[in-house]
């Protein structure tokens, strides 16, 4: 087979591939509307509680944080605050308040089902998840954005990535160049990169950067590694080309595709490569959203049909559960599949994970829900086990979902720290998440801009949600 025969091949693969992931995420769901947001007025003070401001690795104790109109305004030790009278006191003495968590690798149905985009929404706030980064979008995802900015729907803080950006859809760079001022015009944040030719890539990204968008997502296969760096692409998304880049030119058999994210080459790396590439990554400020869960779900060894029978499936349509279940059966049934070295390939992404960290590379939280046994918000409890299995510690994991997204935004005063002038997206737990990740997951209630959601609340939500997908 030829080379560009072989391209082609795995390009109608990946088209195939995708069809299948639009399919999960469009599929009919529940039809219940979450209940709109409340207007962030009025004023909330949290009273005795620890503090993990995420400034740095401490904790502040005996603390009240106050909250109005959606920012925080204080944070004193309780002994010298003065709490409003008219404030509305959250006894917190004991417990531990924590910035709200980011999904920078997240998507969120399209209008076609606006219950179930609706859902999505609440699933992503009932686990503390209050800034997603939606890849992927879609026309509707621009308003829906605006509806939460405007408090008419409840839902995280929303930064809208363009349509994925195919061939198909930017062949040449002249249709790359004006792709990209639609989006901008259109308002996305982000441009969301597939699989470009190569000259349709290098004439986007320095339009893109012309008018100041961003672009990020996957490599394109005959970019490489090497070329998106060196075009500054703000994130690399599922570590994609890393393990090609590892494997030297002379290792690579003649006709043989890299296969998913790199496991049909991953026997053929030279270890000493990951160093370069780590090098390489910290040099360009590049960002990498892992979403390790992405590939260890699709690698491990139990079937799709059990996976589907966790707890937190229940709150998904029973489409999308069948969708999730259908992928791992064919993707295992595939070619391309080698349980060997998909397990070394789980185990090189950890390695990666953890070299860069140690690195100083910027890295943000992601699980790339609702994708492959993702449910939005659970998931990312799930990616942060398998961050921290990978080496980094409970404060490093934390910080990559909470400090650091507010630094890739460019905005690190906005969010992500407990501070004075902040956006009040809150997490208030009953342990410390500083000893034990698994403490992020219980919750006391979840402030989302300021609206306060007690987990009584946040229970009875995911209830009714449970019941429609159920029903569904």
């Amino acid at each position: 087979m030829s080379r560009q025969r072989s391209r082609d091949s795995v390009r109608q693969s990946l088209r195939s591939f995708l069809a299948l992931i639009g399919l999960c995420l469009s599929a009919l769901g529940s039809t219940a509307c979450a209940q709109p947001g409340e207007a962030p007025g009025g004023t909330t003070a949290f009273v005795g509680v620890n503090v993990i401001p995420m400034d740095r690795e401490r904790v502040l104790e005996n603390q009240v944080v106050i909250v109005r109109d959606g920012r925080i305004v204080s944070v004193e030790p309780a002994a010298a605050a003065q709490v409003p009278a008219d404030a509305r006191r959250i006894d917190a003495a004991g417990r531990w308040l924590m910035p709200g968590l980011a999904e920078m690798h997240g998507h969120v149905p399209g209008p076609e089902d606006p219950g179930y985009a609706e859902d999505v929404l609440f699933l992503y706030v009932a686990n503390g998840v209050t800034t997603v980064r939606s890849m992927a979008g879609h026309p509707g995802l621009l308003a829906l954005r605006e509806r939460i900015a405007g408090g008419d729907l409840l839902g995280p803080t929303l930064h809208a990535a363009s349509p994925w950006l195919s061939a198909e859809a930017a062949a040449t760079p002249e249709a790359a160049r004006a792709i990209v001022r639609q989006h901008r015009q259109s308002g996305y944040d982000l441009i969301k990169i597939g699989s470009l030719p190569r000259d349709a890539y290098g004439a986007m990204a320095e339009e893109a950067h012309a008018i100041g968008l961003p672009f990020g997502g996957h490599i394109p296969q005959d970019v490489g590694l090497v070329g998106a760096l060196e075009a500054r692409q703000a994130s690399i998304d599922h570590f994609d080309r890393y393990v090609e880049f590892m494997v030297p030119q002379d290792r690579i058999p003649a006709g043989q595709e890299p296969g998913f994210f790199g496991s049909g080459w991953v026997g053929l790396i030279d270890e000493g490569r990951i160093a370069d590439a780590v090098a390489r990554t910290v040099a360009a400020g590049t960002w990498n959203v892992p979403t390790l869960s992405l590939v260890e779900h699709l690698a491990s060894s139990e079937p799709g049909e059990a996976m589907i029978r966790r707890p937190e499936m229940r709150y998904m349509p029973r489409r999308v559960l069948d969708g999730w279940a259908q992928a791992k059966r064919e993707f295992q049934a595939s070619a391309t599949f080698q349980p060997e070295a998909a397990r070394a390939l789980v185990d090189l992404r950890r390695r990666l994970l953890h070299a860069l960290h140690e690195a100083g590379a910027p890295i943000a939280l992601g699980s790339d829900a609702p994708q492959f046994f993702n449910v939005p918000g659970f998931s990312i409890h799930h990616e942060m086990g398998m961050m921290a299995a990978a080496g980094l510690s409970p404060y490093a994991v934390l910080e990559s979902g909470t400090r650091n997204p507010a630094r890739y935004f460019g905005t690190p005063d906005a969010f992500g720290t407990v501070a004075p002038g902040r956006r009040a997206d809150l997490i208030l737990l009953e342990a410390n998440p500083l000893e034990d990740l698994d403490n992020v997951q219980r919750r006391v209630g979840v402030m989302v801009r300021g609206r306060w959601l007690p987990e009584a609340e946040i229970q009875a939500r995911l209830e009714q949600i449970a019941r429609d997908a159920a029903a569904s």
